[in-house]
């Protein structure tokens, strides 16, 4: 985690986020790795240049314990994806046991296999939309984006290479975007 703090620059005046984890565990029917409470506590959910953006999960304010319909944050479908490169890689790693915690400019999809019952030794799989497949970078969240900003990763997963070797970059909170964006101001043109 102290390294991609390092990579990363808020430019909004919110940073961080108060989560109720339990309440989120009990929602999702699982813990969340402890690299990402951090982040998302510290850091938040938003923009990375505009490229990249970490989603927080959110709870149906209507339905107390229900995950909200309106998060992007979500168990992925076993029927949405295809695309592993072989069967064996299918099989072992079901989509049903994914868990979404970011997207893409490309479109790319930014998950958690959730197989193993330690969410710290949960590995990061990312869907390709250019490449329509599925890959798997043993790491947790923060230890992919920092590979992404410093271009360590041998084979970029993303459809959209612009942040690959980026180095620094700046991070936009959510609210701060759509606060932005409402007063009819583009944050990443300025």
């Amino acid at each position: 985690m102290p390294e991609v703090r390092r990579l990363l620059t808020p430019i909004g005046e919110t940073v961080g986020e108060a989560i109720d984890w339990n309440a989120m565990q009990s929602a999702y029917g699982t813990a969340f790795p402890g690299d990402f409470r951090e982040f998302i506590e510290r850091i938040g959910s938003g923009s990375i240049e505009d490229q990249l953006v970490v989603l927080a999960p959110r709870l149906n304010e209507s339905q107390p314990n229900a995950v909200s319909r309106f998060s992007r944050y979500a168990i992925v479908e076993a029927d949405r994806y295809e695309g592993w490169e072989s069967r064996e890689l299918a099989q072992r790693h079901p989509l049903g046991k994914m868990l979404i915690w970011g997207d893409t400019v490309g479109a790319d999809t930014l998950c958690w296999f959730t197989e193993d019952p330690d969410p710290d030794a949960w590995p990061v799989a990312v869907f390709s939309r250019s490449s329509l497949m599925w890959s798997l970078h043993r790491c947790g969240m923060s230890g992919f984006l920092t590979q992404v900003l410093t271009g360590d990763l041998p084979d970029s997963p993303l459809s959209d290479e612009s942040l690959l070797g980026w180095g620094e970059a700046r991070f936009l909170h959510s609210r701060d975007e759509k606060t932005l964006y409402e007063a009819g101001i583009d944050p990443w043109e300025q």
